[in-house]
């Protein structure tokens, strides 16, 4: 019998495609029918049942694995889209108490400078009132600084 030790490879027939192990069962086949058969009738040589039911096993695995990882790749781009989207809210939610954080600074400020002009005022009233009590000379010193 002939054995080969041949790596999985895959050999291309227009549009056939022929495995290492199909090719060793070839050989073996041509193998047999020019030693063992020498009247030229073929004979099949048996499939090696475990070795094509690994094959197949094998197959069927990498099937599984392919779709197990397609699976998965949707299920992140959706989860991609997902946070995408939830990223995109918290965006608009940070810009909008952001926007209002600014308003209520300026409305602070505001309140702030109008704190200034009612001291500022409550100040000269006191002056007056002050002025107004007291004898006739603080009296025409306030009302001279009051027209300066």
């Amino acid at each position: 019998m002939f054995s080969t030790n041949f790596e999985p490879v895959h050999i291309c027939f227009d549009d056939a495609m022929i495995t290492g192990d199909e090719l060793t069962e070839i050989l073996a086949f041509l193998q047999s029918d020019e030693s063992d058969n020498p009247s030229g009738t073929s004979e099949l040589v048996p499939v090696d049942e475990k070795k094509r039911r690994r094959t197949l096993s094998n197959r069927e695995s990498a099937k599984r694995s392919r779709l197990k990882k397609k699976k998965r790749f949707e299920e992140l781009t959706e989860e991609v889209k997902r946070l995408n989207l939830r990223n995109q809210e918290l965006k608009n939610r940070l810009a909008n108490v952001v926007s209002c954080g600014n308003d209520i600074s300026n409305e602070n400020n505001s309140l702030k400078t109008e704190t200034v002009c009612l001291e500022m005022r409550l100040l000269d009233l006191y002056r007056f009132l002050v002025a107004i009590q007291s004898p006739v000379s603080t009296r025409v010193t306030y009302i001279t600084e009051l027209e300066i």
